[in-house]
């Protein structure tokens, strides 16, 4: 097999067949620009949808002798392998491309496993001999290669074009080339960042300032306005809350329907909704303790020259921008470039993620005063702009500290040393509001052993202060029947998903066809379980399971017969099938019985 890489923007391709497996075929072209026509005379309800959107043309007939002739490449996906071959036989001798699922003796050509990070693709196949193995590599690579490569190629892209215009001999070029990559690929850990402006400088020994008037210039960029926009881009900078998608605002909401373009943070991932259009823009830029692929004096550039493209553009960030999130930077940066942006606030972390368990900021009599800080402040070198001895001699008020996990044992030594009472109430919460939520609660002195032994991991703060005492009775979080599950649910009624986030599950509500947004929600926390209804739920859903995100054997909740003898068929493991017509308070219990 000789692999290529088909650019099949604006020709006609052909899908014979309706199910699951045909969607998915049909997604892919329709992504890539293709004009599709879907042949079948039943379709799965998302067919007809992007044929009433005007993405492909449905014709709802058995498949005709010689119609394969007319198109420049065909897929056949039927359950009826006789059909699949007349398809195939059309195609062939008329030396048309043709592809038959799962068949690999009626193929002239074979589909890779693809891992795409932005314009990196990565491409894996078996010539068609071990499609099962395909499907494994893929997943592992897709673990292995973090979002951040789809920031560095494009950095890349634009190191390319500088070195160019230098107009150095190929071997200096390639010299330059090697220097980028070194410096920026973590070979061991199949990691990547986006260098600096002065790395860069230094890099093509260019002086600063020019580099990073580039990196900010939209003439450096060769995409154009989309037709019909204005020429004036801008930029919301949005709170996403402390990660539970309920929690998202709805202005956030809406601006991130309406963006063109959206950078978000990791922690940001989970209140993504995963039926934002197949074709914004998504720019990850990382940042996680003590990984940081885009400096944030890329991350400003990236926001200009987005919005320089007449781009609306969304900045995601976790919990609030204003608290410790550094908006106001990225704001003063776009107010001096005279870019138009608006602040939407989110729920913080420090508020919320104690409230989920079990913890008040503030209480009567108790706690009148709260402080947040980020507890780095304890162990700068330069000094903290933290007053510890004040705040160990506050015996009514509450202390909240981001990033706390490192950085908590000298926080307790320095207010034991304030004179803070060591029997003080203190917890610790890790990924506060989302199905992977833990907590530690101890006193002050014995939290940093505690936090050891449990094993808990940033991101994580903690609260210091007289409320922690509420925990035990205000815990209404981790009381709810399906606590820590986060569940997959292809294309389900709200009022399903309503009843399991009201029992504690976190929901990913799988859009047909999958967007790319909803692949890197599933990505962010582990996927516990799904729920289908139809044996083409499983189709779909089988292409997911084993992603990044999946726990390997993740249970499936199939209701209908028909769909948990389509899951058994695909492989799947741990299959509970459950009787039609069941309702969600039903479904709800079998999934919490299943748990025990």
């Amino acid at each position: 097999m000789y692999p290529v890489m088909l650019d099949v923007g604006d020709h006609a391709c052909l899908v014979v067949g309706g199910g699951g497996v045909a969607l998915r075929k049909a997604q892919g072209l329709v992504e890539e620009g293709a004009r599709v026509t879907v042949v079948a005379p039943e379709v799965v309800a998302p067919l007809e949808t992007m044929a009433d959107q005007g993405r492909l043309r449905l014709e709802r007939r058995p498949y005709l002798a010689g119609e394969a002739l007319s198109y420049a490449l065909v897929f056949a996906a039927t359950d009826d392998r006789e059909v699949n071959a007349r398809v195939f036989n059309d195609a062939a001798n008329a030396g048309v491309w043709v592809n038959v699922a799962d068949d690999p003796e009626l193929c002239s050509f074979h589909l890779p496993g693809r891992v795409r990070r932005g314009p990196l693709q990565l491409a894996i196949a078996s010539a068609g001999q071990a499609p099962f193995v395909v499907r494994r590599l893929r997943r592992l690579l897709e673990r292995r290669f973090g979002v951040e490569w789809a920031e560095w190629v494009g950095a890349a892209s634009r190191f390319r074009d500088r070195v160019r215009e230098l107009g150095s001999e190929p071997s200096a070029q390639e010299a330059l080339f090697d220097r980028f990559f070194d410096e920026t690929v973590d070979a061991e850990r199949l990691r990547a960042r986006v260098p600096t402006a002065t790395e860069e400088a230094e890099w093509l020994a260019v002086p600063v300032d020019h580099v990073e008037h580039r990196s900010a210039d939209p003439a450096g960029d060769t995409s154009a306005c989309r037709d019909g926009e204005s020429d004036e881009g801008s930029v919301s900078l949005v709170g996403a809350g402390p990660g539970c998608s309920g929690l998202l605002t709805v202005r956030g909401r809406r601006r991130l329907l309406e963006a063109d373009a959206v950078v978000y943070d990791r922690l940001a991932v989970p209140a993504l909704p995963c039926d934002l259009r197949a074709d914004v823009e998504l720019h990850p830029v990382g940042k996680e303790a003590g990984i940081h692929p885009m400096p944030q004096e890329e991350i400003n550039a990236l926001l200009v020259r987005l919005a320089r493209r007449g781009l609306r553009v969304v900045r995601l960030k976790g919990g609030d921008p204003y608290v410790f999130g550094r908006g106001g930077e990225e704001g003063e940066v776009l107010a001096a470039e005279g870019i138009a942006f608006e602040v939407v606030p989110g729920v913080t972390s420090g508020v919320a993620a104690l409230a989920w368990a079990g913890i008040p900021v503030t209480h009567r009599r108790e706690a009148v005063r709260l402080t947040l800080l980020t507890a780095h402040e304890a162990v700068k070198s330069d000094g903290p702009q933290v007053r510890w001895d004040l705040l160990a001699q506050d015996k009514h008020a509450t202390i909240v500290g981001y990033m706390g996990v490192t950085a908590l044992p000298e926080v307790v030594h320095q207010l034991l040393g304030g004179g803070m009472d060591p029997a003080t109430p203190a917890a610790m919460v890790e990924q506060g509001t989302t199905a992977s939520q833990r907590k530690v609660i101890s006193t002050l002195e014995g939290l940093p052993a505690a936090i050891v032994e449990a094993g808990i991991q940033p991101p994580a703060l903690f609260a210091i202060g007289p409320t922690v005492g509420h925990a035990k009775n205000l815990d209404w979080f981790s009381r709810l029947p399906l606590a820590g599950e986060r569940l997959v649910i292809p294309d389900v009624a709200e009022v399903v998903v309503r009843r399991l986030e009201a029992a504690g599950a976190e929901v990913v509500s799988l859009p047909f066809p999958v967007t790319p947004v909803a692949r890197v929600v599933m990505a962010a926390l582990p996927i516990t379980g799904c729920v289908v209804t139809s044996p083409a739920e499983v189709d779909w859903v089988h292409e997911e399971r084993g992603g990044p995100g999946w726990v390997d054997d993740a249970p499936s909740w199939c209701i209908g017969e028909q769909a948990a003898e389509r899951a058994r068929q695909r492989g799947w493991r741990y299959v509970h099938e459950l009787l039609p017509g069941m309702n969600c308070g039903e479904l709800v219990a079998r999934i919490a019985a299943e748990r025990r």
